[in-house]
């Protein structure tokens, strides 16, 4: 039997392209190149590597991530949120954890960076499609987060990104999932542990 999850060059994103990698090298990290291979098999893909650079199709990395969370056991939520705290906490992506942690000093002023997240990132690649995201600071340290995505796993890796910074800057806070587009974000502790060290200036060699 064949698959249905297929190239298809002109209709796809470079949002899901970027969420088929990542999710991708989460898996191959976390769990191995054998778990990959398996997970590729059961969702009798053509391809074991995927490109950022070139199209899937839309939703495809909803799809095997699926296939993923069938043959790692887990729920497809539990993926998705992993892999966000993956491309935060994965020595091999200190360059996604140095470009949010240039949003500010605290862990506040890097959620109100979100919204311009999405420019900045096309200032650097003017087709990618991040989705936009909407902050409103409902009282003191009480946040409400709002992201739209054709990409189900869109908003799950977002909170599981946010948990990781929380525990970046040391702050103590509870991350809360609403639907498919909001999450709450209430700041129990801005200075809950040692933050991790960050410096503006890259390390030499």
């Amino acid at each position: 039997m064949s698959s249905n999850l297929n190239l298809h060059w002109e209709d796809g994103t470079f949002m899901d392209a970027l969420m088929l990698r990542f999710l991708q090298g989460y898996v191959r990290d976390t769990f191995g190149p054998a778990v990959w291979q398996a997970v590729c098999r059961h969702a009798e893909l053509t391809v074991e590597t995927f490109e950022p650079m070139l199209r899937y199709d839309p939703g495809m990395a909803d799809k095997v991530a699926a296939h993923v969370a069938v043959v790692l056991g887990r729920s497809v939520d539990a993926i998705w949120e992993d892999m966000g705290t993956h491309l935060v906490t994965s020595p091999g992506h200190e360059g996604v954890r140095r470009l949010l942690r240039f949003g500010g000093i605290g862990f506040a002023d890097f959620l109100h960076s979100l919204e311009e997240m999405p420019g900045r990132a096309r200032l650097a690649m003017p087709d990618l499609d991040l989705p936009e995201v909407t902050l409103n600071e409902r009282a003191q340290g009480e946040f409400e987060l709002r992201c739209q995505s054709h990409l189900h796993g869109t908003l799950r890796v977002l909170s599981g990104l946010l948990t990781a910074m929380a525990d970046d800057y040391g702050t103590l806070c509870l991350i809360e999932n609403h639907g498919e587009d909001q999450i709450s974000i209430r700041v129990l502790d801005s200075a809950h542990s040692e933050a991790r060290p960050f410096d503006l200036a890259l390390p030499q060699g």
